[in-house]
């Protein structure tokens, strides 16, 4: 049976303030970062795509009507978004959904999602659902609501519902939320074959090649995280073809793919194909490390000289994990600069 639990609690139904859920975060490396960043695109695409399993998840026994979805909202606060959030509809009351999907809980998160709500609420002028989704299981607590205190003494607090989304993976795996299917390899404590093989059958029942594009995309970069990667494509090379309706596989693999589809067709379409995907895959981690890298030299020392940008995109993947850390620990840009120059002495261009 579901149930709407009270906030601050668990579907077990864990006391107030406390969830069990995903492991205390750890200082990140470089590679680990650029994981993240493609991890967290993937659950994006899921919550936007798929929000009415997510409602099902939170409110079972009320009847919402997903309406819409704002894009790339723009919080009036320096350099704050949230890619998007839905529109809902309950008794004629429209209320906005945002999603919030936490792998590892981050001690800044009830603070972070305090400040989305009240922003959200007074710029769109609608009340604000907040759902936050944990997918790593841990038995460690962790808050579901923004809390002033003084001394004993709660003064203020901002609740928000919490979703341990390995509560459900057996339903999931049943086939209740076959579209939450990618996300099995996060929830079972020990993802193998058999795990990939159930959620293949799960998301081969999307009947929209798109979704079904979409779905198995997913699949195969949240399984990175848990499997070999050339195993994976390996896995999945009878589901390639289904993957070329993705929507979002054009910014990774779609150019290389289709090389890898003509060299297929000449010298073998299983060679070719997995030759294809994986320089696909090497061009979409290098463009995301380069995203990664620009952002944090302009978050740390403004906006870049048009030269140093253009030096950057000579630098291959692993010259640019390089840089990560060079812009991690520099302490101005100048020092940047001369590593650059450093490094780019010696460089070759790589094919965009």
């Amino acid at each position: 049976m579901y149930h709407l639990n009270k906030p601050g609690q668990t579907r077990s139904g864990r006391s107030p303030d406390r969830a069990r859920c995903g492991s205390v975060g750890r200082p990140a490396t470089a590679p680990q970062l650029i994981e993240k960043i493609v991890f967290d695109r993937v659950l994006k695409i899921l919550a936007r795509n798929y929000a009415s399993a997510f409602l099902e998840l939170l409110l079972p026994d009320v009847s919402l009507q997903l309406v819409g979805v704002l894009e790339n909202v723009e919080l009036a606060i320096p350099e704050e978004r949230v890619d998007f959030v839905h529109r809902v509809l309950w008794e004629e009351q429209e209320y906005l959904l945002h999603i919030e999907f936490q792998s590892e809980h981050r001690a800044d998160v009830p603070e972070r999602l305090f400040v989305y709500s009240a922003l959200l609420t007074k710029q769109m002028g609608l009340p604000v659902i907040t759902l936050v989704v944990y997918l790593t299981r841990r038995e460690a607590p962790l808050p579901s609501a923004y809390r002033v205190q003084v001394g004993s003494e709660t003064l203020n607090r901002c609740e928000y519902p919490v979703v341990c989304l390995w509560e459900y993976a057996d339903e999931i795996a049943a086939g209740r939320w076959p579209e939450l299917a990618p996300l099995l390899v996060t929830l079972v404590q020990e993802p193998d074959e058999g795990t990939l093989a159930r959620e293949r059958k799960l998301i081969l029942q999307e009947r929209e090649p798109r979704k079904r594009g979409d779905l198995l995309a997913c699949a195969v970069t949240i399984g990175a995280r848990h499997f070999d990667k050339d195993f994976l494509w390996r896995f999945f090379r009878e589901e390639v073809e289904m993957m070329r309706e993705s929507t979002f596989i054009d910014d990774w693999l779609e150019e290389k793919l289709e090389e890898g589809l003509q060299k297929g067709l000449e010298r073998g379409l299983e060679r070719g194909l997995e030759r294809g995907l994986e320089r696909g895959f090497e061009r979409g981690v290098r463009h995301e490390r380069m995203l990664m890298l620009m952002r944090i030299l302009r978050r740390r020392f403004g906006e870049l000289p048009l030269s140093l940008e253009e030096r950057l995109g000579l630098f291959s993947a692993d010259e640019l994990d390089v840089l990560l850390d060079v812009a991690f620990d520099a302490q101005d840009l100048e020092t940047v600069k001369a590593r650059v120059a450093e490094m780019a002495s010696g460089a070759e261009p790589v094919a965009a």
